[in-house]
Formats: C-alpha cells, sequence, structure tokens
C-alpha cells in the first residue's frame, strides 16, 4: 500500500513540474508554443492518413480491402488539411481543452485542499482559494476558447504555472501534515 502512494505521488509531482514548465513556455513563446502544438497535431494526423491508406492499399486481395479503412484513412488526412488550412482555429480548440483541464484540476485540488483542514497546522485556506482561481481561470477560458490571443496564450501559462506550484504545495503540505500526525 505504501507502494501505491508514494507511485501515485511521484506522478503527482511529475504532473505539477510538467504544468510549470509548460505555462513558462506558454508564457515565453506563446505565438510559437500554441501554433507548434498545432502543426504536431496536424502531422500526427497526416502520418496516421498516409500509415492508413498504404495499409488499406497494401492488403493483398481487393476482396479483403475493408471501404472503413479506406474512409478512416481519408478522414485522418482531411483533418490535417484543415489543421494546416486553419490553425487558430484548432488553437482555440486546443485553448477549450487546456480551460476544461484548467477547471476540473481546480475543482480536484479544491476537493484535496478542503481535505487538509483535518491536519495541524496546514494551510488548506489559502491553497482553497488559489485552487478556486485555477478554476475560475478554466471558467474565463472556456468560456471565450476561440478569442485565443497572445494574452490569452500566456495567461493560460500564468494558470499552469500556479496549478503546477500549488500542486506541489499541496503535496508538500499534504505530506507533511500526515508526518505531524504520525508523531501525535
Amino acid at each position: 500500500m505504501n507502494k501505491f502512494f508514494a507511485t501515485v505521488r511521484s506522478n503527482t509531482i511529475v504532473q505539477a513540474i510538467l504544468c510549470v514548465v509548460l505555462g513558462v513556455f506558454l508564457l515565453v513563446a506563446p505565438e510559437t508554443a500554441t501554433l507548434t502544438l498545432v502543426y504536431l497535431i496536424g502531422a500526427y494526423l497526416a502520418i496516421t492518413g498516409a500509415i492508413t491508406l498504404i495499409s488499406y492499399f497494401r492488403s493483398g486481395s481487393k476482396k479483403y480491402r475493408e471501404t472503413s479503412i479506406l474512409i478512416t484513412g481519408v478522414a485522418w488526412l482531411v483533418g490535417a488539411l484543415l489543421v494546416f488550412i486553419f490553425p487558430e482555429f484548432v488553437g482555440g480548440f486546443l485553448s477549450l481543452i487546456m480551460g476544461i483541464f484548467l477547471l476540473i484540476s481546480g475543482i480536484v485540488d479544491g476537493v484535496r485542499s478542503y481535505e487538509m483542514r483535518e491536519f495541524p497546522a496546514s494551510a488548506w485556506i489559502p491553497m482553497l482559494i488559489v485552487s478556486a482561481l485555477i478554476a475560475i481561470g478554466g471558467i474565463v477560458i472556456i468560456m471565450n476558447p476561440f478569442g485565443a490571443t497572445v494574452t490569452f496564450v500566456m495567461v493560460l501559462g500564468i494558470l499552469l504555472i500556479v496549478k503546477g506550484v500549488s500542486d506541489l504545495a499541496i503535496d508538500l503540505l499534504t505530506t507533511n501534515g500526515m508526518k505531524a500526525a504520525k508523531q501525535h
């Protein structure tokens, strides 16, 4: 059981650090970060579509070729084409996904912060406030996902940094609270 909790804790720490790193990248180079991600998605779709079509045409006999595989391959390639033609729209959609992520993370961190109130000398109220701010930031992003501007991406970066630091603080405070509770 201790091994399970250690694994969960290490995953939480890694996720928090990744949030901070991604947040810094978005803050420092918001246009580059957004377009890079959009174009990587486009490349993934193009490669997947090409591989699917190659698989379709390499099948031995025409009678064993499935039309659904051909349609899937073409759909992947059309998706890639749309990503490359409309990168701003796709960037706005990605912002929507990140807004949903921040909203859910803020709620989860809020619940975790509230649960910390049982530990003596825990700072659960400030952590609850930070979690609420993260969730509110997620809501703001969800309400205007397609207005993704440099400022919007930078705010997203700041929120990711705050979320990562908040997760690290909650983990540290929870660990210290558990140690203090064991000593009493």
